[in-house]
């Protein structure tokens, strides 16, 4: 009884992880999480564009300032049809 449901359970784990040669093992990604990631990433490039442009000069300022942002760019897009 223990090895079935140890290898029932070997198998659920190997069917929900993934290896990738970057970043090894990992779980597979939920969509929100998936959603996260990319939200991150989009205030990760505001943020520096907002640098580089010289708006402001202090990295907390402009990410807080991107992440404004990227919420008015995702509920507009979201309202709009």
């Amino acid at each position: 009884m223990k090895g079935i449901f140890f290898l029932s359970l070997l198998s659920f784990l190997l069917s929900s992880c993934s290896y990738s040669t970057s970043s090894g093992w990992s779980f597979s990604d939920s969509d929100s999480v998936k959603e996260e990631k990319d939200r991150r990433r989009k205030v990760d490039r505001k943020t520096d564009r907002i640098l580089e442009v010289g708006r402001t000069t202090d990295r907390s300022e402009a990410h807080r300032q991107a992440k404004g942002e990227v919420f008015e760019e995702e509920f507009f897009r979201s309202v709009r049809p």
